[in-house]
């Protein structure tokens, strides 16, 4: 192909750059004519890119593209680089490569010669390259534009902004897409002259709205201002705007630009917030809780229930003045009111925002409702306990001694023995029945003591008093100490001690307290020791008896059965246990064999 000075190739050329609109067209377009004006055999642009190069465009015989890499490395946009041709080419009759990079990319155009010259290029191509180079740098330059529009255009729609630029002069307003879209129109769909612009600003900020642009015109100020606008479906949307007045070389104001944020959902937020936190304060305010608000130790806050119960403000006080807060939660603590009276309140701490700000909610409650309230249902539950106890001693006592009384009067001695111990079986039975919450606990020292002594109905003819037979000393019985609150169990026993010559009594105690005293001051050689008494009970006198009189060896008489209450008892020193209600003579035998005895105390 030989080269040309055809002006009309230039004119083409040039029609071919004009009239594309992509600087990928542009070269499509101009190649076939660059490779007229050069002589050229093929033309070819090769683009750097991740992978090594691609070849974006091409024209005349082709060519293998591959070992192209090489030509990237030319710079020179200003002249032809003339680089050794590839042998793939050269097969191809090829004796001449010319190369040039365009501007604005990586792109190196490459044309191809079958014949090779010498010298300068003629002038019609140095004019075509310029055309070029001059099409490509402005479609590269538009394509960038674009690109970079569009990008802004995207991050001012992610972040609900747009911009605006309005000439005073001329009244024209060059708005954004996107602020457009804001104001709720389609993109450039109307010039915003002032005026317009004013009639889609909420009529209630409109003269606030233009006092603020007047004194920045005024001043050459920036200035910042939060508008409503109503769009055109009736929805009002908050703006944040901010701007700034520019000057003309006469230092008057031209423009004014600036930027419009959609605040909308923030403010609506912020008002829902406001609201919810009015609402958190009237409920606060009007709650039947004491509530207050605890900074660094510090009452900050307190609601009218804090301050009626507490008797006063608290504010400004420490918390420590009015109850200690050491722990999330608290019942019927300790607590001193405003006014100095004693209370006793429940409370619960909430931490207020962040860990670390040491705020906490303290709601509180006075604790003696709900104590009355426990004492009410635990003295409930106690009297619907003594229901059952009656009904219990009315079905396995009162009947039972009812039938011994019938038995006796028909003198059937031996029905009415029977009948006696049945019912003290069952008495037992239900005792032990009684105690059931006890299970899987021992009964402990003091859990025994009776309110008063155990004694008969008035009109029934009392024991006659205590005095001791006087038995000789040294005839080998036991010196006897007697401890129980029945006066007749008292008599009885000290009966069958004295009339069987198994012991001399010297001395007889209503209640262990007596009992211990007595223990310390006769030294007896035994004692009849009964579990339930008033003031203190025989687990609580059993250990004081041991020590005061230790030569003592100790019977323990009780009225419940030996399964509940023998171990515990012989664990405590206890030489025997027996039940109330054995006949006297087994009683008697016992005495005999533990005074005579010294084995391991054991239960009968």
């Amino acid at each position: 192909m030989n080269a040309t000075s055809d002006t009309s190739a230039l004119a083409r050329l040039a029609r071919a750059c004009s009239r594309e609109t992509t600087r990928k067209s542009v070269l499509g377009a101009a190649l076939p004519t660059m490779m007229r004006i050069a002589g050229a055999h093929a033309a070819v642009v090769v683009r750097q890119d991740k992978d090594g190069h691609t070849t974006p465009a091409s024209a005349g015989y082709p060519v293998d593209t591959g070992c192209l890499t090489p030509m990237l490395e030319i710079t020179d946009e200003d002249g032809w680089s003339t680089p050794p041709v590839p042998e793939a080419w050269s097969a191809l009759g090829i004796q001449q490569v010319l190369a040039r990079r365009l501007p604005g990319a990586p792109e190196v155009l490459v044309l191809a010669r079958t014949t090779a010259r010498q010298g300068a290029e003629s002038d019609e191509l140095e004019v075509a390259a310029a055309l070029l180079s001059s099409a490509v740098g402005r479609r590269q330059s538009e394509e960038d534009l674009s690109d970079l529009a569009a990008r802004v255009d995207n991050a001012q729609s992610l972040a609900g902004m747009g911009d605006y630029d309005w000439d005073i002069a001329t009244d024209t307003n060059r708005w954004s897409d996107q602020l457009y879209r804001i104001y709720g129109h389609e993109p450039q769909s109307f010039n915003a002259s002032y005026e317009r612009f004013l009639s889609l600003i909420h009529e209630d900020d409109r003269e606030t709205i233009m006092g603020i642009h007047q004194a920045a015109l005024a001043s050459g100020e920036p200035y910042q201002m939060i508008e409503r606008i109503i769009r055109p479906t009736g929805e009002m949307r908050y703006l944040s705007s901010n701007g700034q007045v520019v000057m003309n070389e006469a230092g008057q104001p031209a423009r004014m630009r600036g930027t419009c944020i959609d605040i909308t959902d923030r403010v609506l937020a912020e008002e829902e917030r406001a609201r919810s936190a009015d609402r958190f304060v009237a409920l606060v305010q009007s709650s039947p809780d004491m509530i207050l608000v605890v900074e660094h130790g510090q009452i900050v806050q307190a609601n009218p229930a804090a301050l009626e119960v507490l008797g006063g403000d608290p504010v400004g006080h420490s918390m420590d003045e009015i109850t200690a807060i050491d722990q999330p939660v608290g019942r019927a603590v300790p607590a001193t009111g405003m006014d100095g009276r004693a209370l006793q309140l429940d409370y619960r701490t909430t931490p207020l925002g962040r860990q670390d700000n040491d705020m906490i909610a303290v709601f509180l409650h006075d604790a003696e409702p709900r104590l009355a309230r426990e004492a009410f249902a635990a003295n409930l539950r106690e009297a619907q306990l003594r229901q059952r106890q009656a009904v219990e001693i009315n079905d396995n006592v009162v009947q039972g001694l009812t039938a011994a009384t019938y038995a006796l009067e028909s003198e059937d001695h031996e029905q009415t023995t029977a009948y006696v111990r049945q019912t003290l079986t069952s008495a037992r039975k239900m005792m032990t029945d009684l105690m059931e919450p006890l299970d899987g606990q021992d009964v402990h020292a003091g859990d025994l003591v009776r309110t008063t002594a155990s004694v008969l109905d008035a009109g029934v003819e009392a024991p006659p008093p205590y005095e001791p037979v006087g038995h000789e000393p040294g005839d080998g019985n036991p010196r006897v100490l007697i401890v129980d609150d029945s006066a007749d169990l008292r008599t009885l026993l000290r009966l069958q001690v004295e009339r069987k010559l198994i012991g001399h009594v010297v001395g007889e105690a209503v209640d262990g307290h007596e009992g211990v005293e007595l223990a310390e001051t006769l030294q007896p050689d035994l004692v009849l020791l009964d579990l339930a008494m008033p003031r203190m009970d025989g687990l609580q006198a059993l250990p004081l008896i041991r020590k005061v009189a230790p030569r003592a060896k100790i019977i323990m008489l009780s009225g419940f059965d030996q399964q509940r209450m023998s171990e515990q008892v012989l664990q405590g020193g206890a030489s025997r246990y027996v039940e109330k209600g054995t006949s006297m003579a087994r009683l008697v035998s016992i005495i005999r064999e533990v005074w005579e005895s010294d084995a391991t105390p054991a239960s009968a």
